[in-house]
């Protein structure tokens, strides 16, 4: 690792940043490994640093900051390139384009201190995620109770993701540390829970909205570059709403159909007045749907009366007649629930906004400092 010349930055500009001419003071956070060699940025001065340089390039370190809608997070491995990680906020990259994104990071990155020659430009992601908010439109609070009984009957396990449930969401946690992560929760309900400033116009704002969410980890982009999608991470493959689309089809559909969810009695009343239908065959659908709703799909599917082929089969003939085989509790009062995880109900469908990370950049910096 070869040491930046002293002239190449100073190790107080952590202190502060400037972007768009306007210099704000960042949020030192203290680190959550005590055993490592712990180093707040704003306590190191440039002459501090360089006067030990071989001692802190022998020893693990980090530090991290926020700063408006964008947090950084510095890891130096002893031996090994450091890599740095900007996480962006929903506000940083809303409106914006691939290339608007990326450059206002790397104005970011200069603007700290770090000299953008040190580092491999190659405008990698490390983690994204896809969301689409559906709003309950007629009466919330039943609407929310119709919702909350379709994920109480989910499988509770597919394509290699286990199924976990919470008062008022549900999260499908994939099995290896390779997989898809899947969530399902109402919004204002989540910000209830926080502390944090503007929360009132925030709840306004998604005040009776339930959220869907995709997301897609470091170690599922490395394995995505040889499997599934077969593209580098990189914020110009992923950051499209092609690529978005197809998550929710791929990972989401299978789980949740595309069809309206109905109450009980109105699924059976439409199987059985559907002309399509033998009545042998609307006596199956309206066993199987009655099933799903009391007993929950997946053990409706392991105690039912055919084979697995069979219970396929006749998922598939209660689709072509458009119903979905999910289904809500009868005391409920609403007929039909539009499907909150369809892109054509949904009042938004962009990367994900809210206080986890949405866009994770990743760069490695060879030189370290």
């Amino acid at each position: 690792m070869i040491k930046s010349n002293f002239k190449d930055i100073v190790f107080d500009d952590f202190k502060s940043g400037v972007v768009n001419g306007v210099r704000k003071k960042w949020k030192c956070r203290k680190l959550n490994k005590p055993k490592q060699n712990q180093l707040k940025f704003t306590g190191i001065c440039a002459s501090r640093f360089y006067a030990n340089y071989d001692k802190f390039y022998y020893k693990k370190y980090s530090f991290s900051g926020c700063y408006g809608n964008y947090s950084l997070f510095y890891s130096h491995c002893k031996y090994r390139d450091d890599y740095i990680y900007i996480h962006l906020q929903h506000k940083a990259i809303k409106g914006k384009d691939a290339d608007t994104i990326y450059d206002d990071v790397l104005m970011l990155i200069e603007s700290i201190g770090i000299n953008l020659k040190t580092l491999q430009i190659d405008r990698k992601i490390n983690r994204i995620d896809y969301k689409r908010d559906s709003e309950c439109e007629l009466n919330s609070m039943v609407e929310k109770q119709a919702s909350l009984s379709i994920m109480s009957k989910l499988p509770t396990g597919i394509r290699g993701v286990n199924l976990e449930t919470y008062e008022t969401a549900i999260k499908y946690k994939p099995k290896s540390s390779c997989g898809i992560e899947i969530i399902v929760y109402f919004k204002d309900e989540q910000l209830k829970r926080q502390k944090k400033k503007g929360l009132r116009l925030q709840l306004k704002e998604f005040e009776n909205v339930i959220r869907v969410e995709v997301r897609d980890k470091n170690k599922r982009l490395n394995y995505n570059k040889k499997n599934t999608f077969k593209m580098e991470k990189t914020i110009d493959n992923y950051y499209k709403e092609s690529i978005a689309d197809e998550h929710f089809s791929k990972y989401v559909k299978p789980i949740f159909y595309t069809e309206p969810f109905y109450r009980l009695d109105y699924a059976l009343l439409a199987i059985q007045t559907d002309r399509r239908l033998t009545e042998a065959e609307a006596e199956k659908l309206c066993k199987l749907v009655i099933d799903i709703n009391e007993k929950g799909f997946t053990r409706a599917k392991e105690e039912y009366s055919y084979c697995d082929d069979t219970f396929e089969k006749h998922i598939k003939l209660l689709r072509s007649i458009e119903i979905n085989p999910l289904t809500f509790d009868e005391d409920i009062d609403l007929a039909i629930l539009h499907n909150f995880t369809t892109k054509e109900v949904c009042r938004d469908f962009s990367i994900y906004d809210g206080e986890h990370e949405k866009l994770r950049l990743e760069f490695i910096n060879e030189y370290g400092f």
